[in-house]
């Protein structure tokens, strides 16, 4: 449930030249930050996506930036993924959006096309991130979002299952055939209730990832249309159809009544998932007795793994703030004060910066996620552009016509046709 996040004032478009003149104006007051008190603070609203621990180590920081920056009030607000963006939609068309926000990657060409979003050269520091990441936050020329942490996809495993069931650690080149058959190796040897993997097919993003090793892509290069045929569609959302007729996977009847993910849960052996997830599931699993690990992905070809650095969450400000210099006060504070950064830690994934990275402690869990990342840096390749603004809706479609499949309500070409009609119609709708 969101926290009332309003008690915004109404706020005027800043673009361009009137963007400029407000930052000119606020760089005017000199190095010690815009005017403000801590009689008479100036205000400015910050909201996120994420689980409770993330808010309250969010909540420290942001408490640090106001004691280091008396005359900024930050009012904050955070919610579940799902909650958040169904918010951030709705407050699009009266451009009642926070001064600062998270951005997910796959959102972001639905806000910054729409003028909704402050450029971001010259406003905030960019002088100290990673390589590769601010690629990502550039759309149409214009910087409009800054990276806060990354990741990449893996193979998220219970080491401990695998090796106690005979199940070699995989490795680079590791097949989806090969991937298959481990899961069906696995499940039966545990017993009722428990899989070795879940079925992979309804996810937009594997499906994305299989593409890209065939040297595809989901959306064309300009965003306006799907980039495959509806043969591959029908083909991926059939590569699980024996696993799952066989009870190798969790049934759709299981995993839709499930609140937390299948390892934690400890009824999953596997899955395909971001690797920032690793840090987030390890205590749960070790506290079941279990050992995770991280691995690539399964590919199609041993030399493509189809794998690239995506920002797992960016900031933002509004194109509408009236303070856009104590906005990017707080973002710069996030990202680069020693203090901070050690508050924050890696609860939103591995930092986007050297200062960031070098600042952080890193715990047994986040090490892995290093490790992992540093065996498939020579397979990253560059990053599809923003995806188009109705990929949030194209997500969600995507997810639930192939529970039709599941279900067994639909066959999966009959499936990829409506998928493609819906996604079309989607798409055309935002041209």
């Amino acid at each position: 449930m969101m926290r009332n996040p309003h008690g915004l004032r109404r706020r005027s478009i800043l673009t361009g030249a009137s963007a400029a003149a407000v930052l000119a104006a606020a760089a005017a007051c000199g190095e010690d930050g815009p005017a403000g008190t801590a009689d008479d603070p100036i205000e400015i609203n910050f909201e996120w996506w994420g689980d409770e621990t993330r808010a309250e180590l969010t909540q420290q920081a942001v408490d640090l930036f106001q004691e280091k920056n008396a005359g900024i009030k930050v009012q904050t607000n955070f919610a579940d993924f799902p909650t958040y963006w169904e918010g951030m939609t709705g407050r699009m068309a009266s451009r009642d959006l926070p001064d600062v926000f998270q951005m997910d990657y796959s959102r972001l060409r639905q806000f910054g096309t729409s003028g909704l979003l402050l450029p971001l050269e010259g406003v905030v520091k960019t002088d100290d991130f990673r390589a590769g990441f601010l690629d990502t936050a550039t759309l149409d020329g214009q910087l409009l979002a800054v990276p806060v942490a990354g990741n990449t996809l893996g193979l998220i495993y219970r080491a401990d299952w695998f090796e106690g069931n005979g199940i070699a650690a995989p490795a680079p080149g590791y097949s989806w055939d090969q991937y298959a058959a481990d899961i069906s190796t696995l499940t039966p040897a545990l017993g009722e209730g428990k899989w070795g993997g879940g079925d992979w097919a309804g996810v937009y993003h594997f499906m994305e990832l299989w593409l890209r090793q065939q040297g595809g892509s989901f959306y064309t290069e300009d965003g306006k249309a799907l980039n495959f045929e509806a043969a591959q569609l029908a083909e991926w959302w059939t590569s699980t159809a024996e696993l799952y007729a066989a009870g190798m996977v969790p049934p759709v009847e299981t995993t839709i009544e499930w609140v937390e993910g299948g390892l934690v849960q400890d009824k999953l052996g596997s899955e395909i998932g971001w690797d920032n997830f690793m840090p987030g599931y390890a205590p749960t699993v070790e506290a079941n007795g279990g050992a995770l690990a991280l691995a690539a992905p399964p590919s199609l070809d041993p030399a493509n793994l189809g794998l690239y650095l995506k920002p797992s969450m960016q900031f933002v400000i509004s194109g509408a703030t009236e303070q856009a210099e104590a906005s990017a006060k707080l973002i710069d504070f996030l990202l680069g004060d020693a203090e901070a950064i050690k508050i924050l830690g890696t609860s939103r994934g591995v930092p986007a910066t050297n200062a960031g990275l070098a600042g952080v402690e890193i715990d047994p869990a986040t090490q892995a996620v290093l490790d992992y990342e540093e065996s498939v840096a020579q397979y990253l390749t560059t990053p599809p552009p923003a995806p188009p603004a109705a990929t949030g809706a194209i997500e969600v479609k995507f997810g639930e016509i192939y529970q039709q499949v599941q279900y067994g309500e639909m066959t999966a070409p009959e499936a990829a046709e409506l998928f493609f009609t819906e996604a079309e119609t989607l798409l055309a709708a935002e041209q």
